[in-house]
């Protein structure tokens, strides 16, 4: 304050207390103002938006544009390769140790690496459960194919083996999917960093 200035006489008072009483009419001025938003107005749908966006967001970078799926899992490591070739989408058969799985169904147990003689025949090449399921899987792929007319249907099969998988199933696999008609292979493999 400057030295000139006279400080006024009423700057103690206490305030008039007929301030503080409610408007005549009822309603508070907070009330009135929620009746006037609530009676009109735009509709807010920012943060309608802002969840939409970022939903979108989400969504896009988790779907995948690789026609093979991998899933991790502790008896699947596939072996690795310095290919460059991208994969196809086609029917996946998935051999481990433990299991036989077309397109991430289960088909056949498998005991460490050796699959039972009761489940095969033709001299011990053909797996039984697995060529009923991949002939019904043939079938499917035909069906499809005639209806959409996009092309004849492609016999190739996809291969997701583990690397320590002995050849022998691998061959008894490759031998039962020829005999279901897939005519062509591709086998999964991790690429190396270059």
């Amino acid at each position: 304050m400057a030295t000139g200035e006279k400080i006024p006489d009423d700057i103690n008072s206490l305030p008039d207390p007929a301030s503080f009483v409610a408007p005549e009419d009822g309603y508070t001025r907070k009330r009135k103002k929620k009746r006037e938003e609530d009676e009109g107005g735009p509709l807010n749908i920012n943060s309608l938006m802002d969840i939409m966006t970022i939903l979108l967001v989400f969504l896009l970078k988790s779907y995948s544009t690789n026609p093979v799926q991998l899933k991790q899992a502790d008896d699947l490591m596939p072996p690795f390769s310095s290919s460059q070739i991208e994969p196809k989408e086609s029917t996946a058969v998935t051999v481990t140790l433990n299991a036989i799985m077309v397109n991430d169904e289960p088909v056949l147990r498998v005991e460490n690496g050796v699959v039972a003689e009761a489940d095969r025949s033709s001299g011990g090449f053909l797996i039984d459960p697995l060529f009923s399921n991949l002939q019904e899987e043939v079938d499917i792929q035909k069906r499809i194919k005639k209806m959409n007319k996009q092309g004849e249907w492609d016999a190739t099969m996809t291969i997701i083996s583990d690397r320590h998988v002995p050849f022998s199933l691998l061959s008894q696999v490759m031998y039962t999917a020829g005999q279901a008609q897939f005519a062509k292979f591709r086998f999964v493999v991790v690429k190396k960093a270059s």
